[in-house]
């Protein structure tokens, strides 16, 4: 019992308590970064009716689209995410 009593008085003073943020910034994999692929080309020798074609250009537009919604939420993500600098002068106050 006086151990843990000593120890306790070696601790810092309840007004000033110790508090330890570690920040992890996410990362992004390779190529999160990188545009999207542009939609197919459809081919020029006149093979494909025309619900083909709007088909095609339907799901390569949507694809498109949501693909590139994903990469740019993901990058503004990270991108947003405070610098370990920032936080320090925060809790400085500076």
């Amino acid at each position: 019992m006086l151990a843990a009593l000593g120890l306790s008085a070696c601790a810092s003073s309840p007004d000033e308590p110790v508090v330890i943020t570690e920040l992890v910034k996410p990362v992004l994999p390779e190529g999160a970064r990188d545009d999207c692929a542009a939609p197919s080309r459809l081919p020029n020798d006149g093979g494909l009716s025309e619900a083909e074609v709007f088909n095609l250009w339907a799901f390569d537009r949507i694809a498109l689209k949501v693909c590139e919604i994903r990469r740019a939420a993901a990058v503004n993500a990270v991108d947003a995410a405070p610098e370990e600098h920032e936080l320090i002068g925060e809790l400085h106050g500076t």
